[in-house]
Formats: structure tokens, C-alpha cells, sequence
């Protein structure tokens, strides 16, 4: 099975990167035999894909109107078509060159043609690579990002791999690549110190005989929830070792990035670049062990191998309804998912990306421990989030101006409507006997079904994309990792309630961080959304965090609302050039009188959004 690798791709960065067309790992990479020194165990064996749905044959299954003005198989290349059009959107027209070897927008397309993933090996040393921990200190997004897949170079990363495939890359040559992000003997000291709860920090899993199991349980049966505070208990330090020796148990460490430095300022950089919340757990499995089903899940998924080695077996999704989704599988059965179109040993330095949707498992090699950290991305961040959004105020904005949806629709609407009507034959024009009912039952459905189309069409008129595109904005400030003092543009000294009592006509300001707030109009007011107010210690979790900043007043907590005449003002201080580099003088900002810009922009400065620079 060859990889599809495009034209660029095959220009390495440099003498250090070379790339490979197979889909297995390298030599150096090839499962080692078992202890007892038996063969190499077979993969595991199960139903390919599903193959894409016949057209006729899906339209009968789900109950659709045969008889209707459309042609089914050409909405269906129609709806294929619309993957290419967002992908252009994203990415430009793809080249001759790369579409000769098979390049797509097409998530589909690349499903249909076999999943092929791309496998790469990195054969640069530890000196001639970038320091990933310098790159997430400075909190240089894009270099970050280019950092995490090389020698993938970034754009066609983004171009041919994101969505559409697995990528693997093998890191023999620089085992230390993801060092220091995180330790067994970190996550040992956390759970020493009593930091760690069950199903809050910490999950002690198995996967034995096709089952799943969770242990979130001490020796001496504490560790339950209590059902005074509704909270589980801290998990035993001595109980989780045992488990994990003795009885092969894996730990599940939710969102380390609580307590991990390096790694909180890794997710908040890639925040920036991904633009949307991004989070990860750590996986800790002893020697010659699996800790979890075959699943896929609805997240982008970039594992960094830590510590030791683990066996990776990726299958394509199962169905094109499977791909890209929205929410995470159950837990598989191994006959019920497809043949591996990888298997990778992954060992300290090496990366596995999967789109959402992937089938996946992973098992402990014999002979040591597994430690890897998956980081997530793009949860809910899809297009059909933001129609999500925007359907409802259309329908609302639409009934407001729409009389005609105001008004009831006849009696005789649900005679001719529903599943029980839609399969209603159509009268044989050659039949002289033809029923003269059945053909006023006909043209009465197809006359509603055409009102009703006309009445959804003043509806998506109104659909309010810019109004959708700040509710994912103010999400993502409500959700993100507070920029870590590495990430900002000045000292936190120049913010806050003492910075602001000093802001006069004459003071210069800019934003803390960049791409660090965003506007909104809502209920007839302007607000600013930032997350200087957020915590570290229930990221992605949405729970009450401990660790962020108490607001002053009794506005909601990362957000600030003005008059709307504030408006032009606030664009210039969020969202203008100057506010982002140089500053903005205050006395120059498009609001009267003096006493309203002044106390606009100390709002801003106690908040953190602002500093004084002058």
C-alpha cells in the first residue's frame, strides 16, 4: 500500500529529513518478538469499511420521496462537492503536480481510496532541531505547530494531511524531542502528594478479554463519591502502583496541563494558532498491557510517545457517517472495526497525528512502561458549529419580518405530509383507470412541500454568520488556558486595579496578549471577551476554577460590557494594528468626552486586557 505524498513533501527540509512511501514503520521501528520468543502476533481482523451507501438504496432506507424534483445521486455528488469547496476555502486550488498523485480536499475521497496515512522518519539529530520548549515559552504559535509535525513542513501538513489521514513520524535520531513535557516520576510526586481525585485527575483503567474496566477505588475502599459533597476521593498512591505492577492497570491523567507548566504554555500557544480550546491527557501503562478499547474520538489527535514504547494499530473510520464526527464512539469489539492501515511502535520522540473519526488502539510493548500525552484540538469547531449558531437567530430574525411564516399552515397539511406519505406512488400516466385521487393528493403535497421550501429560504437569508463567528469567539475566550507571563506583551505589573488609577488623556496602551479578547454585540451593548480571568485548574472541564482571578464588580468573569457608542473605541483597542505593537495614546480614541475614554480604557487595563506602556 503506498502513501500519497505530495510534490513538496518530496523536497525534505534540508538533508536531515527523509521520507517514506510505505505505510508500515522504518525497520528500526518493527514490533520485536514476544519474551517467550514466539512470532510476531497478527493483527487483529475485522470488517473493512463500510463502502459509501448506494444511492437508491439509501434514499429507500430512510424513508425518501422518490418521486421528488430532485435526482438523489446527484445531490449526492452535489454534498461531495461542497468538501472540495471548503477545502479550497482553507487551502487554495490544489496543483497538476499533487492532484496527479492523488492530492483532494476530500476528506471522503481519501476514505474511499483507502486511508493511506503518511509515515515519515526524522532523521535529524538533537542539535540541528528546533527547542520545542524555547518555541512554547515565547509562545510562537506557528513555529510551535511546525516544531510538532516536522520534517512535515507546516503548509502541506495543513494542505494534504489535517482531516484527511493519519500522519506517523519516527524520531530515531532525537529521543529527547518531547523531554521534560512530562514524567512518570512527576505523576508519581502528584499522587504522593494527595493532589490526584478519581475521574477528576486521575482514571486506573484495564482492557482484558474485549473489556473495558475502570478501578477508581482504594484498597481500603475509600476514594468512592461522597455523597455529602457529591466529589470522589484522592486516589491512594500505594493502591494505584499496585494496580498498575501487579495487575497491569493503566492511569489516565485528565488535563496535566493543570500543574505542568511546559505543557500549559505548549496548549495555550497551539490555542492561539488552532483557535479554538485545546487540551490533553497523559497515559501511563505498564509492560505488556492495553488500557483501552478500540474507539475514535471526536477531536484532533497529536500523540508525543514520552517514555518506553507502545504498539499502535490505526484503522480507517468505519463508514463516511463515521468520519470527522462530532462525538466519540462507544467502545469496540474487535470484529467490528476495520483492518489496520498502520501499525507503529511508538518509542520517546515520535508523533502520531489521527483526524477525529479514527479507529484506534494502542498496547505496552514487553520489557518497560508506556508514557505518552495525546493533545486535542478542534472539538465542536466545525462548520456545522457555526450554522449551529446562526440557525436559530435566522429563524428568530425571520419571524419578525416574515409575516407569512406567522400565518398557520391548512387543516390538510398533515394529510399530505409525514413518512407514511412520502413513499405515495405517483399515478401511471398511461393508466386511463388512474385514480384522480391519488393524483390531487400529488400535486396538494408537492404545492406544500413548495411553500415550505420558499418559507426555509427567507430563513437562510437571514442566516447571521458574523453574529455566529463571535459566539465561537466568546466561547473560546470563556474556555482557553490563561496566557502564561511568557505569552504576554508587557510585565502584569502594568495591569490590573493599580495600573488602571494611574490611565490618564495622555497614556499609551496595548493589548496584553494578542488574539487575547474579542467583541461582541449583544442585547444591545458591546462586550469584550478575554481569558485573563480564566484558571489553570479545570480547563476544559468547565467547572468553577480556584485558581482564577476574582472580578472586582459583579460583571460575569471574562467579560466587559459598554454603551454601544464605546463601540468604535473598542475596535481600535482589540482589534487595531496599533493596539497590537505599538499602542494606542487614549486622548486619540474615537470617543467623547475625555471622562469616557479615560474610564473605558482603565475597564480594560484592570481587567488585564490592557497595558500601560506609557
Amino acid at each position: 500500500m503506498l502513501t500519497f505524498i505530495p510534490s513538496s513533501f518530496r523536497s525534505p527540509q534540508g538533508a536531515g529529513a527523509h521520507y517514506l512511501r510505505a505505510h508500515m514503520p522504518p525497520a528500526a521501528k518493527k514490533r520485536k518478538q514476544s519474551a517467550a520468543g514466539g512470532d510476531t502476533p497478527s493483527s487483529s481482523k475485522g470488517k473493512a469499511p463500510a463502502p459509501p451507501p448506494d444511492p437508491a438504496t439509501a434514499a429507500a432506507a430512510d424513508g425518501s420521496d422518490e418521486d421528488s424534483d430532485f435526482d438523489r445521486a446527484s445531490l449526492d455528488d452535489a454534498e461531495d462537492d461542497l468538501e472540495g469547496l471548503v477545502g479550497e476555502v482553507l487551502n487554495g486550488e490544489i496543483d497538476d503536480a499533487d492532484a496527479a498523485n492523488g492530492a483532494s480536499h476530500s476528506a471522503v475521497d481519501v476514505l474511499r481510496s483507502g486511508f493511506d496515512p503518511i509515515v515519515l522518519e526524522d532523521m535529524r539529530g538533537e542539535d540541528a532541531c528546533d527547542d520545542g520548549h524555547a518555541l512554547a515559552e515565547a509562545g510562537d504559535a506557528e513555529a510551535l505547530m511546525r516544531w510538532l509535525v516536522a520534517p512535515a513542513d507546516l503548509d502541506d501538513f495543513m494542505r494534504h494531511t489535517w482531516e484527511r489521514r493519519a500522519m506517523y513520524v519516527s524520531r530515531n535520531e532525537n529521543k529527547n524531542y518531547y523531554a521534560g513535557l512530562l514524567s512518570k516520576d512527576i505523576i508519581d510526586a502528584w499522587l504522593k502528594a494527595g493532589k490526584m481525585r478519581y475521574g477528576v485527575n486521575v482514571d486506573v483503567t484495564s482492557y482484558a478479554d474485549g473489556t473495558r474496566r475502570t478501578h477508581n477505588l482504594n484498597d481500603d475502599g475509600s476514594g468512592g463519591v461522597d455523597s455529602a459533597t457529591d466529589e470522589t476521593g484522592v486516589a491512594d498512591a500505594a493502591t494505584v502502583w499496585r494496580r498498575f505492577e501487579e495487575e497491569k492497570c493503566s492511569l489516565r491523567v485528565l488535563h496535566p496541563q493543570r500543574w505542568r507548566d511546559p505543557l500549559w504554555k505548549q496548549l495555550a500557544a497551539m490555542e492561539t494558532f488552532w483557535k479554538c480550546s485545546t487540551g490533553c491527557n497523559a497515559y501511563l501503562t505498564p509492560p505488556d498491557s492495553q488500557g483501552f478499547s478500540p474507539h475514535f474520538d471526536d477531536i484532533d489527535a497529536f500523540v508525543l510517545q514520552l517514555e518506553g514504547k507502545k504498539l499502535w494499530k490505526v484503522s480507517p473510520p468505519r463508514s463516511e457517517r463515521e468520519m470527522l464526527p462530532r462525538y466519540s464512539s462507544p467502545n469496540f469489539q474487535q470484529g467490528e472495526i476495520g483492518e489496520p492501515v498502520l501499525e507503529a511502535v511508538l518509542e520517546p520522540g515520535d508523533l502520531l497525528y489521527m483526524p477525529r473519526g479514527t479507529v484506534h488502539q494502542a498496547s505496552c510493548v514487553p520489557g518497560a512502561h508506556s508514557l505518552h500525552v495525546t493533545v486535542s484540538t478542534n472539538q465542536f469547531n466545525t462548520w456545522a458549529d457555526v450554522l449551529e449558531l446562526a440557525l436559530p437567530q435566522a429563524m428568530q430574525a425571520a419571524v419578525e419580518d416574515v409575516p407569512a411564516l406567522r400565518r398557520c399552515p391548512p387543516p390538510d397539511l398533515l394529510d399530505a405530509l409525514g413518512v407514511a406519505r412520502a413513499g405515495d406512488p405517483e399515478p401511471d400516466a398511461e393508466d386511463s383507470g388512474a385514480d384522480s385521487a391519488d393524483d390531487g393528493r400529488k400535486s396538494r403535497r408537492e404545492a406544500l412541500l413548495g411553500v415550505l421550501t420558499e418559507l426555509a429560504g427567507a430563513v437562510m437569508r437571514r442566516l447571521p454568520f458574523d453574529d455566529a463567528a463571535d459566539q465561537l469567539g466568546r466561547r473560546l475566550m470563556r474556555q482557553r488556558l490563561p496566557p502564561p507571563p511568557s505569552h504576554l506583551s508587557a510585565p502584569k505589573s502594568l495591569c490590573g486595579a493599580k495600573a488602571a488609577d494611574a490611565v490618564t488623556g495622555t497614556s499609551a496602551v496595548r493589548l496584553m496578549a494578542e488574539s487575547a479578547a474579542r467583541l461582541a454585540v449583544e442585547d444591545g451593548a458591546v462586550a469584550v471577551y478575554h481569558p485573563f480571568a480564566n484558571g489553570r485548574l479545570y480547563h476544559m472541564e468547565g467547572g468553577e476554577d480556584e485558581d482564577a482571578e476574582e472580578p472586582e464588580d459583579e460583571e460575569e468573569p471574562g467579560a466587559l460590557r459598554f454603551d454601544p457608542e464605546a463601540g468604535p473605541a473598542l475596535e481600535v483597542l482589540v482589534h487595531g494594528e496599533d493596539a497590537a505593537e505599538g499602542g494606542v495614546v487614549v486622548a486619540d480614541l474615537p470617543l467623547d468626552p475625555e471622562e469616557r475614554r479615560v474610564a473605558l480604557v482603565k475597564r480594560l487595563v484592570a481587567a488585564g486586557v490592557l497595558a500601560v506602556v506609557r
